[in-house]
């Protein structure tokens, strides 16, 4: 199998909160991961006949396409492919000369902020349903009592193991995928374009709109529209969530609600992770950016264009500020904020992973311990 080794560039901290725990490979853009996107990739070379002695390097913020396998196979030894001032790939040991078209279509896709996350989700995901549906032996919705389908039943893709009680599904603007051991509780209403995950519960009464992703063992319920659920996350109860990105294992208590939109319809400030400062987004609409780990209360209330890093914990009824940085221990309702303890935080995690049978792994456990000392360091 040919090698494919990803590699970060100095462009990642756009990406933030998100790469700062599972590195850019971890991030889930559209239905799947970078890792897993290049994990295919590696086969595809596979097929075309190369083997243990390529390797490549890859830049992690690139999104391949079905091009992508052909222009790496073309690639020569040591050669480098570069656009503009951006290291795309690089063949450490190609002894495939020739087995490739070493051309793609266009110039290669790159994540370049995590707000693309939510705001190109629907082109991503239409790429995806052929993938989705080779991976998960999807088949069009069978006759399912008490569940309606408006649109095309060719578009309500469902997994052999996948369980749906009385539901509404609307396909008429893009497809509706629910993965493998999903469960869709009665009463829920989907609209496509929409990705449900392996595993992942969709609890009773919820409005999932898309382009939204439901990542891996997420359990979501309330009104939900065009948001990243990245995987192993839990918004069950109600409230809204619109424009938004949620990272892995956090927690939204119930009556957790965002705002994505402007009492003004202007222009939505974010915090920017390089110049430390709100900055316009360009975005009308933009809601929460949640990374890894981090939960919040029942009653929290966010601001448009809000930034909360892995590992906060925000209780008591409020709005919480626009950014809260790493470790942020922060009562909504008086605004007091404490550095949160490092074991204090790795237990809890070790706890919410054991029930879904997981453990932090060793690099998990390093990057939180960083950026851990990173806040302590600061002290902000």
């Amino acid at each position: 199998m040919p090698t494919i080794r990803l590699f970060e560039d100095e462009q990642c901290s756009a990406l933030h909160p998100f790469h700062l725990v599972d590195g850019v490979s971890g991030i889930r853009c559209g239905a799947w991961t970078q890792q897993e996107r290049w994990d295919q990739i590696a086969d595809d070379l596979r097929r075309m006949g190369l083997d243990d002695a390529d390797v490549f390097d890859i830049n992690a913020r690139w999104i391949p396409d079905e091009s992508a396998a052909g222009a790496l196979a073309g690639m020569t030894h040591g050669s480098e492919w570069r656009e503009g001032d951006v290291l795309i790939a690089k063949a450490q040991r190609s002894t495939s000369i020739g087995k490739g078209t070493g051309q793609t279509v266009g110039q290669p896709r790159l994540i370049c902020h995590a707000n693309q996350l939510f705001t190109e989700l629907e082109s991503q995901l239409a790429k995806d349903v052929p993938s989705l549906l080779k991976t998960w032996s999807l088949t069009p919705l069978e006759t399912v009592p008490h569940t309606a389908v408006y649109g095309s039943v060719d578009q309500a893709l469902v997994a052999s193991d996948a369980r749906i009680r009385a539901a509404s599904i609307d396909t008429e603007a893009g497809p509706v995928v629910i993965g493998p051991r999903a469960t869709i509780e009665p009463g829920t209403h989907l609209k496509g374009p929409l990705v449900i995950c392996e595993g992942a519960t969709v609890r009773m009464g919820a409005c999932i709109s898309g382009p939204t992703v439901i990542g891996p063992h997420c359990k979501v319920g309330g009104e939900i529209s065009n948001v990243s659920f990245q995987g192993w996350a839990n918004k069950a109860h109600g409230g809204f969530l619109g424009n938004s990105v949620i990272g892995r294992w956090c927690n939204l208590g119930a009556g957790t609600e965002s705002s994505n939109l402007k009492n003004t319809y202007g222009e939505v400030r974010q915090w920017d992770a390089d110049s430390g400062t709100l900055k316009g987004s360009g975005l009308q609409f933009c809601g929460l950016l949640m990374g890894d780990h981090s939960k919040c209360g029942i009653g929290t209330t966010f601001n448009t264009g809000t930034v909360i890093d892995p590992a906060c914990v925000i209780f008591d009824a409020g709005f919480p500020p626009k950014h809260l940085p790493a470790f942020s221990w922060y009562n909504a309702r008086s605004g007091d904020m404490e550095v949160q303890d490092l074991d204090r935080m790795l237990g809890t995690a070790e706890k919410v992973m054991a029930r879904r049978g997981m453990e932090i792994s060793e690099a998990q456990r390093a990057n939180l311990t960083l950026l851990h000392l990173k806040r302590s360091d600061t002290g902000a």
